[in-house]
């Protein structure tokens, strides 16, 4: 059967949520998260305020009228410079396939929805982390090291 592929509303929040969490448990390599339930509540009211908002938005995958995939993009805002005009730019993340359905070029199709919504959107760059797994997906597409050291300083 074929694959089916539409923006995400608000009435899929529940599938995002349920989505996102398979998504940081199978990166986490476990079964079900620590405070799991914290986490969707959390999730939920993110998604209720950010896709109203264009801060956040998604693709879902559906094969025989069940859910498959999803991607999603985060839009943020920093002052703009030189090389980022606007200072609008995309985060791609939660590109995650069930697994019977990987290999089957649904990520790729996912990949190029988010690119086109970021170029709807005017914006100027789009940043993602790869797993392993997706890395010769976003290379294939162009995705490259910014050649910049980006830092992260945990404050939890």
């Amino acid at each position: 059967m074929d694959v089916t592929y539409h923006r995400a509303t608000k009435a899929e929040i529940d599938v995002l949520v349920e989505f996102r969490l398979r998504f940081l448990a199978e990166h986490a390599g476990c079964k079900k998260l620590p405070d799991e339930d914290t986490l969707r509540e959390y999730l939920k009211g993110y998604f209720e305020k950010a896709i109203p908002e264009v801060a956040f938005l998604a693709w879902l995958a559906k094969k025989n009228d069940e859910v498959v995939a999803t991607s999603g993009m985060v839009i943020w805002q920093m002052p703009p410079n030189n090389s980022v005009k606007t200072g609008r730019q995309g985060y791609i993340l939660n590109m995650y396939t069930v697994p019977d359905a990987r290999r089957q070029g649904i990520c790729a199709v996912l990949l190029e929805k988010m690119i086109d919504e970021a170029k709807a959107l005017g914006l100027s760059r789009v940043h993602l982390h790869a797993s392993k797994m997706g890395e010769g997906i976003y290379r294939r597409r162009g995705f490259r090291e910014p050649g910049e050291v980006e830092l992260l300083m945990r404050l939890d």
